[in-house]
């Protein structure tokens, strides 16, 4: 029995004796992690358009990354990562005054391996299309110098109008008819409406540090 135990025990060897040795990483071999710095510009396209004819508090935005950001030459966000907002106000333009408004708000990045993160960011450019107001607002054009030539148009057409009818005191009747008729069109029409279309490039800067 004694001479079986012993055998066995030939067999599996030499066992260790202590405690076994941990290996310990090298610090100077940890990579520190990949924090995109606050004030970093991400620009993105839109994948929905958006216009203040049809737009409501709330809606979705949609868009994609079109060109990497890099951090310490290795890319953290690649490009068509996944960016989504929503729209917080939606201003037509009045009728008298006023400029179409949109203030939208960017607030998930999805990037192309599933990792969602959240994102806190200002407007930076918005495609040509529209002016910057404040850090999240842009403006459409003001319509007020469509305005004065609708009430120039109908003006001069006036005057025409009644220089056949009556000549010189016609023109003044006619002129003044048109310039009414002129007013009245621009006080029942609104100004232009402000439209992003798909493919507008925005410029989302973060306010916060990101680390995917």
């Amino acid at each position: 029995m004694v001479s079986s135990i012993l055998m066995l025990l030939a067999l599996l060897g030499p066992m260790e004796q202590g405690p076994r040795e941990l290996t310990v990483p090298d610090e100077s071999q940890i990579k520190p992690p990949l924090v995109v710095s606050e004030g970093t510009v991400i620009p993105v396209s839109l994948i929905n358009e958006i216009s203040t004819k049809n737009a409501e508090s709330g809606n979705g935005i949609y868009a994609q990354t079109i060109f990497p950001v890099t951090v310490n030459n290795e890319i953290v966000i690649p490009v068509d990562s996944y960016v989504r907002g929503r729209i917080v106000n939606a201003t037509r333009p009045g009728r008298v005054s006023g400029r179409a408004e949109l203030t939208i708000n960017f607030h998930t990045i999805i990037l192309p391996n599933g990792l969602t993160l959240p994102i806190f960011g200002s407007l930076g450019g918005v495609g040509g299309v529209a002016e910057r107001k404040g850090e999240a607002t842009v403006t459409g054009d003001s319509s007020k110098g469509e305005d004065v030539t609708t009430v120039a148009q109908t003006a001069g057409m006036g005057a025409i109008i009644g220089a056949i009818g009556g000549g010189g005191k016609g023109v003044a009747i006619g002129a003044g008819a048109g310039a009414a008729a002129g007013v009245a069109q621009v006080l029942l029409s609104r100004g232009d409406d402000l439209t992003l279309p798909r493919g507008t490039t925005i410029e989302v800067v973060l306010d916060r540090p990101l680390e995917p």
